[in-house]
């Protein structure tokens, strides 16, 4: 185990690509095992091209593992699309938290972190606080660090934004219910604005999910929550949340966190 930096952060990438395998398994979004091998091809390009950047001084291992943690997400998002197997997406879905956090983009690596079951790394995360307006925001921090006190309205006119508001409380009081109903509105939302695109896969283009809603019913899941009426399709879109198995975490298994300064407003 060694503590995350930029470069062990870019070696290790490199190192864990090479173990990837496409698998032979239904597809989760249409179209991706069409797409995937030259996917897979363009993300190596790039991962070559950045080490030999690297290797000439012309690239910073901090930008490195900026451009590195872009590909690592089109990795997530790919190996998900493709039917790989939850522990393995999950892999590399906390390899995008890791990135994240040494971007101190801390909100998107809490997200990212629910997804790939990264429950210490978490916990370990700095109070930081937080600028962001937006409400799904503040309630994903408000859920995973509890001691967050948000500036939350207690009602508003959009109705997904109610719905965040009501797993703001339902989803730590395991008010099971409640959330279900909650992910089910925030889900019909994004299907709806998505069109059923939302079901295809778009080469280069990614995520191919909805982030911070998979990521709180991620923690709903945590918390003990387990659908019992979601509609197959409502299941589908929450998927990356709510399935299981979560692989062995990262955080403490193979990087500790670096000591933090005092936390920035993000």
């Amino acid at each position: 185990m060694g503590i995350l930096s930029s470069q062990n952060y870019c070696l290790f990438v490199a190192q864990e690509f090479e173990k990837i395998t496409l698998p032979s398994a239904p597809e989760r979004r249409v179209g991706a095992s069409l797409a995937a091998t030259n996917v897979i091809n363009y993300i190596q390009r790039d991962l070559n091209n950045i080490h030999i950047l690297i290797n000439e001084k012309s690239l910073t291992w901090e930008k490195a593992a900026q451009s590195i943690t872009d590909l690592v997400l089109e990795t997530t998002s790919l190996l998900y699309a493709i039917g790989a197997e939850h522990t393995v997406w999950r892999h590399w879905s906390s390899l995008t938290a890791l990135g994240m956090f040494l971007q101190g983009k801390i909100i998107q690596a809490a997200q990212y972190a629910s997804l790939g079951g990264e429950w210490d790394f978490l916990k370990n995360l700095p109070p930081t606080p937080i600028k962001s307006k937006q409400i799904s925001e503040q309630v994903i921090w408000m859920l995973v660090k509890g001691n967050f006190t948000a500036n939350l309205p207690e009602t508003t006119s959009n109705e997904e934004d109610n719905a965040w508001l009501q797993l703001a409380e339902s989803i730590p009081a395991q008010y099971h219910s409640q959330t279900e109903k909650a992910l089910r509105e925030i889900a019909n939302f994004w299907m709806a604005e998505d069109d059923s695109e939302w079901m295809n896969f778009h080469p280069r283009s990614y995520p191919d999910f909805e982030t911070p809603a998979c990521a709180v019913a991620a923690i709903a899941r945590y918390h003990g929550f387990t659908p019992i009426s979601l509609s197959a399709e409502e299941y589908s879109f929450l998927e990356t949340g709510l399935a299981i198995p979560e692989p062995s975490p990262i955080f403490q298994n193979i990087f500790s966190l670096p000591v933090s300064s005092t936390p920035q407003a993000v």
